[in-house]
């Protein structure tokens, strides 16, 4: 079986559980007020759970207008199949092509130090790096005749934020936690396919994830905004699925006056919406946040449409769909936020 890191990338972080009429079920937003990113933050949470997965998810907007995600995990998907950690990578637009590759490793693999904030899953896949000082992100592989291969180092690192303790708490048992990281940075390495080698430059986003069970369980949706350039503004935003309470869970983060405003949200409205992969995903979306704060989503350009089990085939997709309750298809590309401002956006719906 290939890759089950695959489909659960960050794109698909997502969480929720039980009916909401019982006060023990409603979910619970995180104690606290906006704070600084520590290291016990960004550090591996404690496995609570044998359907634990967690998430460190980067944004990269280069220049020759291209978009890159990479996900750095670590995945227990139960009785299915026995713990794993990996990373994977999708390039948008270079030289006017994409690209995905997903690597997988035994959980022995996943590697954490204190000392330089490093992660490790490969010798070649890692991260490091004192925050908000420095960072630096290393991936390179083969796969199937195709090399990959993405260096970049940070600079003007934007101080990572988390709304209180960072954790949504589902009823008794389940959580999800959230942590950006590196809600802006500039970043300056190389990019490549095979031999076809870019020197690049752009800007960064990076937040990390954790849940205590498998997203079909928890939401239907979510949306996740990074602007481009300008005013920093940056938020990821899920649906949990009907057992639950309607309020929306995530948060936002909007840079002005040297200063970050915390967005805490407080519903979501489709002001429009049109089929893609055969679902109805929102080509307008209105975030409703506290304060009268409202954050207008334009899905203006999808550069790839992807069903997160897309590696799959036959009876192996049928029994992975059966396992997990449903099928994520994700949605990255390029729009505007409150009409004007260009930014990147990347949902997924769980159909």
């Amino acid at each position: 079986m290939r890759n089950p890191v695959h489909f659960f990338s960050l794109s698909a972080l997502a969480l929720a559980a039980a009916f909401s009429v019982p006060a023990a079920d409603h979910i619970q937003m995180p104690t606290g007020d906006l704070r600084s990113a520590v290291l016990t933050d960004l550090k591996p949470h404690p496995s609570s759970s044998k359907t634990y997965n967690e998430f460190w998810t980067y944004h990269f907007f280069l220049d020759g207008n291209i978009q890159a995600v990479l996900n750095f995990s670590r995945v227990n998907l139960g009785s299915f199949k026995a713990p794993v950690c990996g990373a994977d990578l999708t390039i948008m637009g270079f030289k006017g092509k994409n690209y995905s590759v997903a690597r997988e490793y035994d959980k022995k693999n996943f590697e954490f130090a204190d000392s330089n904030q490093s992660l490790r899953v490969h010798e070649k896949i890692w991260f490091s790096g004192k925050l908000p000082e420095a960072h630096r992100v290393h991936f390179a592989t083969n796969k199937r005749d195709m090399g990959y291969y993405l260096d970049l180092d940070f600079s003007e690192i934007l101080p990572g934020k988390v709304w209180g303790d960072g954790m949504f708490k589902f009823g008794n048992t389940d959580a999800v936690g959230i942590f950006i990281h590196i809600p802006g940075a500039k970043v300056s390495g190389k990019l490549a396919i095979n031999q076809d080698t870019l020197e690049i430059k752009g800007r960064a986003y990076m937040d990390h994830t954790y849940q205590t069970d498998l997203a079909p369980d928890l939401v239907g949706a979510g949306f996740r905004y990074v602007t481009q350039a300008g005013p920093v503004e940056v938020g990821y935003v899920m649906a949990p699925v009907g057992r639950f309470d309607p309020r929306p869970i995530g948060y936002g983060l909007r840079y002005a006056g040297g200063g970050f405003t915390l967005l805490k949200p407080m519903g979501l409205k489709v002001v429009s919406s049109a089929k893609a992969m055969g679902a109805s995903i929102p080509t307008q979306l209105e975030i409703q946040y506290q304060d009268g704060i409202k954050a207008m989503l334009q899905r203006s350009e999808d550069r790839l449409q992807q069903s997160t089990l897309h590696e799959f085939s036959g009876f192996a997709k049928m029994a992975i769909k059966s396992f997990m309750g449903g099928e994520i298809l994700t949605y990255k590309g390029l729009g505007t936020l409150n009409g004007s401002q260009s930014m990147a956006y990347n949902y997924f719906s769980v159909e």
